[in-house]
């Protein structure tokens, strides 16, 4: 479980830094349509920026899972009582509390342990049954 937890953690990261690399190309090609740059531009760039990593990851976040876990075949659930997570949950665990804290709180992962997303949320990660890994 923690060796796919990482490869996981590992593909999800690569998966922002090509959707943010992503999100920089297109707002580039907004910033090209204009002659001179604005204080809106630069607020739309931003949010293209943002919102491109949200938005590939949020497709996953309603099975409660990720793109990294998906190809694993782990995924996320409520610690009472085995259910998936609602997106809202998703959100705050995998944006707000793992990446804008640069991935440092998944480090207790590498040890079996739970993370501070998982503590924050009251998650879980499990193996997705098989019957469940072609979804």
């Amino acid at each position: 479980m923690v060796v796919r937890r990482i490869v996981a953690n590992i593909i999800d990261l690569f998966v922002l830094i090509g959707s943010v690399a992503l999100g920089v190309y297109l707002a580039s090609l907004v910033a090209d349509m204009f002659e001179e740059p604005f204080f809106l531009l630069t607020i739309s760039m931003v949010c293209i920026i943002i919102l491109v990593p949200i938005g590939l990851q949020s497709l996953f976040w309603l099975d409660s899972t990720t793109i990294g876990k998906t190809l694993v075949f782990i995924k996320v659930v409520k610690n009472e009582n085995g259910e998936n997570l609602d997106y809202f949950q998703m959100f705050t665990r995998d944006f707000l509390l793992k990446i804008l804290s640069a991935n440092l709180v998944t480090l207790p992962a590498f040890f079996g342990k739970p993370t501070i997303h998982d503590i924050i949320v009251d998650s879980k990660v499990i193996i997705k049954p098989k019957g469940k890994r072609g979804r």
